[in-house]
């Protein structure tokens, strides 16, 4: 077994058996802080494998003198809360429109869950803005503002999101 300091260098380098040990010995402790505030077990191995996935994505950025138990429940606490946001968003969504005859979405609820299950796998900055824009009706003066990127950004993303959308539900 690896101390952190070796462990986190052996990620750095990609070593697959220095991520599966980090995998075997933070997953089952980090599903478990997940479900206790998802309170739905599938969410939350979905949410703490994202993690995971976003650990070996980024490892090249790992410090060295981080505590990976410390950084694990960092990155599960903000994947925690984006899911916690995005359904509250949903849910909201759900309970003020008129989902059958509102002409935003698709004429059955269950058409309107694989809406939500889409908008949810967008990339999360594309995400939060068009729920911020689409949702919240927020202006795009205000989203830029509010994540520090410019308004053309705003737009852009705004755009592929809708575009990207579009072309994924277009069976519905």
């Amino acid at each position: 077994m690896l101390t952190e300091q070796k462990l986190i260098a052996e990620l750095r380098r990609g070593d697959m058996k220095a991520y599966e040990q980090a995998f075997h010995t933070y997953y089952p402790k980090f599903v478990r802080f997940a479900n206790y505030i998802v309170g739905d077990l599938p969410v939350a191995k979905d949410l703490v494998q994202n993690v995971f996935l976003k650990v070996w994505r980024y490892r090249d950025r790992l410090d060295s003198s981080l505590s990976l138990n410390n950084y694990f429940f960092v990155l599960t606490k903000r994947e925690v809360l984006n899911y916690l946001r995005t359904k509250r968003v949903f849910e909201t969504l759900d309970a003020s429109l008129d989902i059958q005859g509102g002409g935003l979405l698709p004429d059955s609820m269950a058409d309107a869950s694989k809406v939500r299950e889409h908008v949810y796998k967008l990339p999360e900055q594309r995400r939060n803005v068009f729920i911020l824009s689409r949702f919240y009706g927020i202006p795009n003066k205000d989203i830029a503002k509010k994540l520090s990127i410019s308004e053309k950004t705003v737009e852009r993303h705004i755009t592929l999101a809708g575009k990207q959308l579009r072309d994924e539900l277009e069976g519905l």
